[in-house]
């Protein structure tokens, strides 16, 4: 019985770590929207979360997709800095 809490337990945080990741991307869009510059550390945040889960998920063309837009967001950051 206890591995059967263990279990749960695991689900629950990876399901939790992508409703966060995908409310911090959402979130991120909103910042972008309103020129808020930590918008592309919310959404590095955001995708790095999401492609975690993607891969934990096996959903590798997520993953993939998840972290090319991390770099993405990574260039933005630094073209906005400059």
């Amino acid at each position: 019985m206890k591995n059967m809490f263990k279990n749960n337990s695991e689900t629950f945080n990876w399901k939790l770590a992508g409703w966060l990741g995908a409310g911090l991307v959402i979130f991120g869009y909103y910042l972008n929207a309103n020129e808020y510059i930590i918008s592309w550390l919310v959404w590095m945040a955001g995708n790095a979360l999401v492609g975690a889960y993607s891969i934990y998920k096996k959903a590798y063309s997520t993953a993939l997709m998840s972290f090319i837009i991390m770099i993405m967001n990574i260039y933005g950051y630094i073209l906005w800095l400059s």
